[in-house]
């Protein structure tokens, strides 16, 4: 019989079989997952009572709370699509997105308020207010509906039956792009159930019960790495971490015995580099997995020394994957003839496909690299968790999906045995401390200055963050400019904090080619070649 695949089957799954079991940890409050279930259907039916139909986008601005967790069910539940937005972007950037995406309703923690302005609400009809814990700017203009009041007044019971498809869309993302503004994308009920099952068969252990995972990887960031539905749907504890910080890192392994956790690479350096690490017991964490960014060998050797005893691999995804794609996981026949750095060297690669998506590595002409390790060509995929398109940007689907196939703009190579690794970016992306960051976009904000003749931005090494942004600057005939100058003009254009570049380099000239057109190449290559 057909039966459509929707991401509240998990949770339904959960209360059903694991009702009496403590399923979320978010400080002191502790949720059975019968108590999250109800909670869920309340909010479902006052989003309902307040007018919200399917297909209406819902955004929210909140940290690694219970309660996003509980709007990663309640809204698609109802046929609405959840929109979990970026709070690392800046006032104008989250303007642009809830515009972009025709948002009705915003639910924003009061402590992340200073991220939104009321003039740029003008079409949000509806507004939620988490409560905070004081951390934050005060909700000075905005008013709306206090969440837990919101809950306690709605009914527990769902009166209907919404009709929601399994091609209906759950989720909404956004990334950043080479055209400056962030690209939406839908994630659908089917594509996010396939995705949960991921980590049923990659390799590196099955996913139980008994799993204790720590929510470190924010909730509104590629597909949360699949988790808010996978942890969920195996009736593991979901252990909910609002801000990282070592020491509260630490505190939650011990004190919840986290048995697995996933990191960005500045995450983990962060981590190993904690001097308090070795007063913690943290013997109960098994499994560490890390993403978002290249997995470097320093940073690998750093948690092996710390966390001996734990499986630590990679694995490579993309928010138009709902974060599927490869694993790092060894294969059996390669266990025994592998020598201990060449296992390592397997562990922090990109991995191999995984059972959703299909990937290749493919040169200029879309004709597969020799799979020899050396032949670089760019990481192609298609697979059951891949999008149909970039929302309202049909000439920026074009360019990315050719022929069935999803262009990453990652640069790779291929070895005998299907193994990928990133050896660069073919576009002038920046991925600095697993955020994305837009040449274009910085560039256009530093042009804008009169000072400013020419501008191109480009990655440099960093030895924290993996890659920031570095400015190149001529100068307008007679002007004069500083470092803090081009700083201060990056905030007053409300530039995310994390895109503005610290570095500048100011020059007579910029390279070109033939066309006039910078060679970011070789600016890129001063900064990583040393001579």
């Amino acid at each position: 019989m057909f039966i459509p695949l929707l991401t509240t089957d998990f949770m339904k799954r959960a209360v059903s079989q694991y009702g009496k079991k403590v399923g979320i940890i978010d400080g002191d409050r502790r949720f059975t997952y019968a108590q999250f279930g109800e909670r869920v259907n309340r909010l479902s039916s006052a989003l309902t009572a307040m007018g919200v139909q399917k297909g209406d986008r819902v955004g929210v601005i909140d940290m690694n709370t219970h309660r996003l967790l509980e709007l990663h069910f309640g809204v698609p539940q109802i046929g609405a699509i959840l929109l979990p937005i970026n709070i690392r972007l800046s006032p104008r950037e989250i303007a642009y997105v809830l515009n972009d995406s025709g948002s009705r309703v915003l639910v924003i923690n009061e402590d992340l308020a200073g991220l939104v302005e009321k003039a740029n609400l003008k079409g949000i009809e509806h507004t939620i207010i988490l409560r905070g814990d004081g951390t934050g700017t005060a909700l000075a203009n905005i008013a709306g509906i206090d969440y837990e009041r919101m809950l306690e007044q709605a009914s527990p019971v769902l009166e209907r039956d919404f009709g929601v498809d399994e091609n209906d869309p759950a989720e909404m993302f956004y990334t950043s792009g080479t055209s400056g503004n962030p690209k939406g994308m839908l994630l659908t009920h089917r594509m996010l159930w396939l995705a949960a099952t991921k980590d049923l068969f990659n390799g590196v252990g099955v996913a139980n019960d008994r799993i204790i995972y720590l929510q470190a990887i924010p909730l509104f960031h590629a597909n949360c790495w699949r988790k808010a539905h996978m942890i969920t749907g195996v009736c593991g504890r979901h252990v909910m971490l609002r801000q990282f910080r070592p020491d509260l890192v630490c505190e939650l392994i011990e004190r919840e015995k986290v048995t697995y956790v996933e990191l960005v690479p500045t995450m983990a350096d962060t981590l190993t580099q904690f001097k308090d690490l070795e007063r913690y017991d943290l013997r109960s964490l098994e499994r560490i997995v890390l993403g978002g960014a290249p997995l470097l060998q320093g940073t690998q050797e750093a948690l092996i020394k710390k966390f001996p005893w734990c499986m630590i691999n990679a694995g490579y995804g993309m928010s138009e994957t709902a974060s599927c794609g490869t694993t790092a996981h060894l294969k059996d026949y390669l266990l025994e003839g592998l020598s201990p750095e060449d296992r390592k060297s397997l562990q922090r690669c990109q991995g191999v496909e995984d059972m959703l998506t299909r990937v290749r590595v493919v040169d200029g002409r879309g004709k597969d690299v020799k799979a020899d390790g050396k032949e670089m060509g760019e990481i192609i995929m298609r697979g059951h968790t891949v999008i149909d398109g970039y929302w309202q940007l049909p000439a920026e689907t074009a360019k990315t999906i050719v022929d069935g196939w999803l262009y990453s703009g990652d640069i790779a190579t291929m070895n005998e045995d299907r193994y990928i690794t990133i050896v660069d970016r073919k576009k002038d992306i920046i991925i600095s401390g697993g955020e994305n960051i837009g040449s274009v976009e910085v560039e256009n904000v530093i042009s804008s200055h009169p000072a400013v003749a020419e501008v191109a931005v480009v990655a440099a090494p960093h030895e924290k963050w993996g890659e920031t942004p570095v400015a190149f600057i001529v100068l307008a005939a007679g002007c004069t400019l500083t470092t803090d100058d081009v700083i201060a003009h990056c905030r007053q254009e409300e530039l995310s904090p994390f895109k503005i570049p610290r570095t500048i380099e100011f020059r007579e000239a910029l390279p070109k080619g033939g066309t006039g057109k910078i060679l970011k190449s070789e600016l890129k290559r001063s900064l990583w070649v040393k001579e």
